[in-house]
């Protein structure tokens, strides 16, 4: 006969093990009706710079994308400051529901070396999404700048260490460790006069208040082809469809040069997986998409190369690592 301390101790054992085999499958409903409904509110784009660059222009088309495909809202907020540090730490301690994510090129991985102390974990706090566009960049001076060759540029900027400036969207950001890694390979010494946004800084090129910039290529087109300014090499290993007439850096004296802007989505970390694997998905999908491409094209920019979300982490990590060899190297401090 039970006594009713081991009924009771029965009816619980049963009950535990009813919920061992319950709780998965509600929480595979619960996860599922959630991607179902999924978005159901308008998706943030973080802009750790500000607006009007390549960055606001790929999250507006990547906007437009899923506005297409799964008939969803979005919006590009700007938090610029510190080389996207700002952003950064907004987007590390945002609810990880899927609707933030951030769009970052490689200062990202720069800010961990160049930094002792930052305000999030670039690997523990953000999951890598999906690598969207490889952007050339160009070499660009201000037509008062007595230099129409790289090598002529050099020679002005050794003649008189510390004359000639150049601009950048803040520490760290694309220009300025584009920039800080041609002085050190060339031995010139130049001012850098970080600004809040590289659109402001080019800005000041364009009025002559700056001597030149590494500026990535869908801003400074325009201006090169109006004369505003002068194109001297682009950054990459070789020359661009978008800029064809102007040589490599590589080319103009300054071998084993090599440098491209990517740009990244990041999302806080355990946002949900199957969030993260379709957002991926779709701009897999968006790279092989001819309007898509062409989209692209017209900022001067290359869809990245298909990546999973696990080899955009791994492809982070590798930069990251590239990265602190550069910044030792370049003497690249923040200032």
């Amino acid at each position: 006969m039970l006594t009713p301390h081991t009924a009771l101790h029965r009816i619980w054992a049963a009950s535990f093990q009813l919920c061992t085999v319950l709780l998965p499958v509600l929480l595979f409903n619960a996860a599922a009706v959630y991607a179902q409904d999924y978005p159901s509110k308008p998706i943030r784009f973080l802009l750790p710079f500000a607006p009007g660059g390549a960055g606001d222009v790929l999250a507006r088309l990547t906007g437009q994308r899923l506005q297409e495909t799964w008939n969803a809202q979005s919006f590009v907020e700007p938090r610029p400051g510190a080389g996207g540090i700002v952003a950064t730490e907004v987007a590390a301690k945002s609810p990880p529901d899927g609707y933030t994510f951030i769009i970052v090129t490689v200062g990202h991985a720069v800010n961990p070396s160049l930094y002792s102390k930052l305000p999030y974990d670039t690997l523990r706090d953000l999951v890598p999404v999906a690598l969207v566009a490889n952007i050339p960049s160009v070499v660009v001076v201000h037509p008062s700048v007595p230099a129409k060759t790289t090598k002529e540029l050099i020679a002005v900027a050794k003649a008189s260490p510390m004359r000639l400036n150049y601009g950048s969207g803040g520490n760290a950001t694309t220009a300025h460790v584009a920039t800080a890694l041609f002085a050190s390979m060339t031995g010139v010494e130049m001012t850098h006069i970080p600004y809040k946004g590289a659109p402001v800084a080019l800005l000041d090129l364009i009025g002559g208040r700056l001597d030149l910039m590494i500026d990535q290529i869908p801003s400074s087109m325009g201006y090169i082809e109006t004369g505003r300014l002068r194109a001297l090499a682009v950054t990459p290993a070789k020359r661009t469809v978008f800029l064809p007439s102007v040589p490599t850096l590589a080319e103009s004296g300054v071998p084993g040069y090599e440098f491209t802007a990517w740009w990244m989505f990041a999302a806080p970390a355990k946002t949900p997986t199957s969030i993260v694997e379709r957002f991926n998905a779709e701009l897999q999908k968006a790279s092989a998409d001819g309007g898509f491409r062409e989209r692209l094209a017209k900022l001067g920019a290359d869809p990245a190369a298909p990546l999973s979300t696990a080899q955009t982490g791994e492809f982070l990590r590798r930069e990251i690592d590239r990265w602190a060899k550069v910044v030792k190297a370049a003497n690249i401090r923040a200032e």
